[in-house]
């Protein structure tokens, strides 16, 4: 990312943001309610496309493409917002999120036994831990397992680049423990990038950090430095900047 803003009107919500990731890296971005974080995430998959700069995808520009198109080029991402199908089965879910990406994602054909797609979603549950839900309906899944799916969901298409916004919000602190378990089980070939509040998840899972507030890069810095970082500290307690 390279000098990108993004403006509504009068409200600069992201302020000349520039930071590269390397692949396979793991990126957390923190900062306060405000901050700018899930922008500059809409402006990186394209559902807000930056109002100034310039994103670059494995040296490729992707600044003006569409949303469908960048996911097609390796995005894959969860919202803050759930998108789950409730009325659905988990493996339904999954079925939808792999068929979606493929040709004839439209026939209204029952898949077969041996159908690939099928194949694809029972191996995602398996990797989500998700398994023994497969015939579950969304609805009744805990919270937990409902940001699991997600998760599932998002790696679908097989991403380059995942990116995850809160993943943690909600979680009871008995789940927290599964959700780390699994951002630190994906493989060092996909590149990961989260917005998160709880850093008892967004340190432990990251390699760097970038720290926002009002719409801007305030702090980048190792986990092991973040919560010493005395801008970092005055962001958290309420101390301004």
């Amino acid at each position: 990312m390279t000098g990108v803003s993004r403006r509504f009107g009068a409200l600069q919500a992201v302020r000349d943001v520039s930071f590269d990731v390397m692949p396979g890296e793991r990126r957390a971005v923190l900062g306060p309610n405000g901050a700018g974080k899930t922008t500059l995430f809409n402006t990186i998959c394209g559902d807000f496309p930056p109002t100034a700069g310039r994103i670059e995808l494995f040296g490729a520009d992707i600044t003006r493409l569409k949303p469908h198109q960048r996911t097609r080029l390796g995005i894959g991402r969860t919202y803050q917002t759930s998108l789950l199908f409730n009325g659905l089965s988990v493996l339904d879910n999954l079925f939808v999120a792999v068929r979606g990406l493929r040709p004839r994602r439209f026939s209204f054909l029952r898949p077969g036994r041996d159908d690939p797609s099928l194949a694809q979603a029972r191996a995602l549950a398996d990797r989500m831990r998700l398994s023994h839900l497969l015939g579950v309906e969304v609805v009744n899944l805990s919270h937990g397992q409902r940001r699991q799916l997600e998760v599932g969901m998002a790696l679908a298409g097989d991403p380059r680049v995942l990116m995850l916004d809160e993943p943690a919000a909600g979680l009871s602190p008995g789940d927290r423990p599964e959700l780390l378990r699994l951002l630190r089980e994906l493989p060092r070939t996909l590149t990961l990038i989260l917005i998160e509040h709880d850093m008892d998840i967004a340190l432990p899972a990251a390699d760097i950090v970038t720290v926002m507030k009002d719409g801007e890069v305030v702090v980048e810095a190792t986990p092991d430095r973040i919560e010493d970082d005395p801008v970092v500290q005055a962001i958290y307690l309420g101390g301004g900047h």
